[in-house]
């Protein structure tokens, strides 16, 4: 009988570990340089320390990602022609759970130059790119694999602006954009069948002047849209439960003795969505506010990031870590969540990384 609780109780510690594993195992992706894997597959331990699984050479900027169903991978490139064509690329990658390695699926251009975003439409059908250098967001059908086959609609803003990120809400069913040139976030409804963006009832609402709205986050009721200010360095908080939008409150991210330059790049919610981070380039920390019942935020306390100009990050699966996408000090850096200490528990090299994202 001990024997057998024994061995029931090593097969359950081992499955446990596996599970962990799985939970940690992360992609981070960087701009392109000569003869350098510019997208890896990591896991992080539960100690904080990083171990590469396996690497691959992207080519042309695969700076940000997202995830698809089957292990596939869509990663935007961020230049301004690619296949030979005006316009960015997105290029499809697999990961293969058995053997632990990335594969290329296929690439394409998607229309719109410099893509800096990408998501997958609620429905699973459709990618859709924010193109920060060609002032556009474009719409990209899937095939029955999910392998982006056409491009069904691009919409351009005009020069001066600079879409930065899209995300859904799924009370509306309404897709916003963050345009950092025009200092607006766009209302847009997807038109399922045909693969066009429509505007929403109100096309838009406006930021501050100079704000430069980049990132955002929405919480799990759909009430409150948080928006990080690229310019100005400071977090928006915005009513969002019908068309007629409006800020309850804007807030530095920033300490209120910093006076150098800095820009804030990211933001997330926590899983239980009591706090929300945001990360500052040029401050070079993420800043932690607490977030309260009526959506507004509060308590500001800041930590260092573990290397320079933070320019994405994500949040461990324990809550207990940030992997902090270092562009400048080509570090993915792990630091602790809270100010527990300003040093980098671990780092890994990575060619001015950009996107860092855990495998669901």
């Amino acid at each position: 009988m001990k024997i057998t609780i024994l061995l029931l109780m090593m097969m359950l510690t081992t499955l446990m570990s596996s599970c962990n594993m799985g939970e940690n195992m992360f992609i981070a992706s960087g701009y392109s340089r000569d003869g350098a894997a510019d997208v890896l597959l990591c896991r992080l331990n539960g100690n904080g320390s990083i171990d590469k699984i396996s690497e691959i050479i992207v080519g042309d900027n695969p700076s940000y990602f997202t995830l698809g169903r089957g292990g596939l991978i869509y990663l935007v490139n961020e230049v301004d022609t690619f296949n030979t064509k005006a316009g960015g690329g997105i290029t499809t990658l697999r990961y293969n759970k058995k053997s632990k390695s990335l594969e290329k699926v296929s690439s394409m251009n998607q229309g719109g130059g410099g893509p800096c975003h990408i998501e997958v439409s609620v429905d699973g059908k459709f990618l859709i790119t924010s193109n920060y250098g060609s002032g556009s967001v474009s719409v990209l059908r899937l095939n029955g694999e999910g392998i982006p086959e056409k491009v069904t609609d691009v919409i351009f803003y005009g020069e001066k602006s600079h879409p930065h990120m899209t995300i859904h809400n799924p009370r509306l069913h309404t897709y916003y954009v963050s345009d950092l040139g025009l200092d607006r976030v766009h209302q847009l409804k997807l038109d399922t069948t045909l693969g066009l963006l429509m505007n929403a009832d109100i096309a838009y609402f406006n930021g501050e002047p100079g704000s430069g709205p980049r990132h955002m986050a929405i919480d799990k009721s759909s009430a409150n849209l948080y928006v990080i200010n690229e310019l100005n360095s400071t977090a928006t908080v915005y009513n969002i439960l019908s068309d007629t939008v409006t800020a309850k409150q804007t807030v530095s991210a920033l300490p209120e003795e910093f006076t150098e330059k800095s820009y804030c790049a990211d933001i997330h919610l926590s899983r239980n969505g009591k706090k929300i981070y945001g990360s500052n380039r040029g401050h070079n920390s993420i800043v932690t506010f607490r977030v309260g019942v009526d959506g507004k935020l509060s308590e500001p306390s800041h930590r260092d990031c573990g290397g320079n100009w933070p320019r994405n990050f994500a949040v461990s699966p324990s809550g207990k870590f940030f992997l902090v996408a270092n562009q400048r000090s080509d570090e993915i850096s792990v630091v602790r969540e809270g100010a527990h200490s300003d040093e980098a528990v671990s780092s890994l090299t990575l060619n001015a990384p950009s996107c860092v994202r855990f495998l669901k």
